[in-house]
């Protein structure tokens, strides 16, 4: 077990940890509980998993020198038993934790196909005094009609609204403050999940998010080293991140084009996101050099360098990507390939006309002539382009 702090976004104190399950595989090294929990419900030990999750994580908590609220992910599965308040019972008696300590974690898949059976799991755990939040609110279950009678405590505000919310254009931030007045209504406090830059976390302070998880302030650590610090008494965590979020890059290795006022290069493409990419093949391009990227089928880039060392750029886009629907990235529009072959440079100096330009026959040759000097020969020794 593995333990998250839960920080509050006023104070910047640890209100409580989520307790996290890690499997070190001896051959495979770290395996992801998104590829080993899956598995582990289809074969049907997550119940047995589930119940020592619950004795271990009560066991350790009863031992910090700090009352701290822990919690713990609880799955569907799980979730149905029959006896499931029972085992909640034993672990919390066993270990001698106060009920009040322990926090349930449980998503909203429990409420698929209920026939009454959750809402008296729900009447029994709070019986025993445990508390309970919804985690990963909003991407399963569509109904809302739930919230009227389950007794949640705390709403946890998935990490794929948290991510990207900062980018222009992205209703993530106006989902999330939806999602903090729903709770302030219902008198739920509310924490936003996978927090890593700063700026996510100025935004879900300003959206009004009572408490935040990410590696902003921690990363998932074992219980050994919590307990060192709680000794401590290091109840403070200082946010440690990027000034701003970096859209996720992908590793890529594909020759593209890049156009710099008049003339065009061939160049490899290292890595790609939303945002921008990493390119090769121009030798000391400086900062602040507005280019534009030709991806291919007409999608058109225009880009700014941000980082520049011999033949490796970092650019950044003007206007960011969009997923193609095929786990890959695309412009949002395209451009003719006739408007392509009449410019040979950027966007803003196409003309309003771009089909006169390959109206005549010479104009053609001597674009194609500079297409080709420029592909074949490239850039003219000691110039940055």
């Amino acid at each position: 077990m593995h333990y998250q702090p839960v920080v509050c976004t006023k104070t910047r104190l640890v209100r409580s940890c989520e307790a996290l399950m890690r499997w070190h595989h001896p051959d495979r090294g770290d395996i992801r509980p998104d590829v080993f929990i899956p598995i582990a419900e289809e074969i049907g030990v997550i119940k047995a998993m589930g119940e020592w999750a619950l004795h271990e994580v009560c066991r350790h908590a009863r031992a910090w020198p700090v009352d701290l609220r822990v919690a713990v992910n609880v799955s569907a599965v799980q979730f149905t038993q029959d006896d499931f308040p029972q085992i909640v019972s034993r672990a919390l008696k066993q270990s001698g934790l106060p009920p009040e300590r322990l926090e349930l974690e449980i998503t909203e898949s429990v409420f698929l196909g209920d026939n009454g059976g959750t809402q008296r799991v729900f009447e029994d755990l709070k019986a025993i005094g445990v508390k309970l939040a919804l985690d990963d609110f909003g991407t399963g279950y569509s109904s809302l009609s739930y919230l009227r009678t389950a007794p949640f405590d705390k709403i946890k505000i998935d990490q794929s609204f948290v991510r990207g919310a900062t980018e222009p254009d992205n209703n993530n931030a106006a989902i999330m403050q939806a999602i903090v007045s729903l709770a302030a209504a219902l008198d739920m406090e509310t924490v936003a999940e996978g927090v890593e830059s700063e700026d996510e976390l100025d935004l879900v302070t300003e959206r009004g998010a009572t408490l935040v998880q990410g590696h902003i302030f921690s990363r998932a650590v074992p219980n050994e080293d919590l307990l060192q610090r709680l000794e401590k008494k290091q109840l403070k965590y200082e946010p440690r991140g990027p000034a701003k979020h970096r859209a996720a890059r992908k590793t890529v290795f594909r020759r593209i084009g890049l156009i710099h006022e008049d003339s065009r290069y061939r160049v490899v493409m290292r890595n790609l996101s939303k945002t921008g990419a990493m390119i090769e093949g121009v030798m000391d391009v400086p900062p602040g050099t507005q280019v534009v990227l030709d991806l291919g089928n007409g999608q058109l880039a225009v880009a700014t360098v941000r980082r520049s060392r011999g033949a490796v750029q970092g650019v950044e886009f003007e206007t960011p990507l969009i997923s193609d629907g095929a786990d890959g990235l695309c412009t949002r529009h395209r451009v003719s390939p006739y408007q392509i072959e009449a410019a040979g440079r950027p966007l803003a100096a196409l003309p309003q006309d771009p089909y006169a330009l390959i109206a005549g026959d010479a104009v053609n040759d001597a674009l194609k002539r500079k297409f080709v000097e420029v592909e074949v020969g490239g850039p003219k020794p000691g110039t940055a382009y």
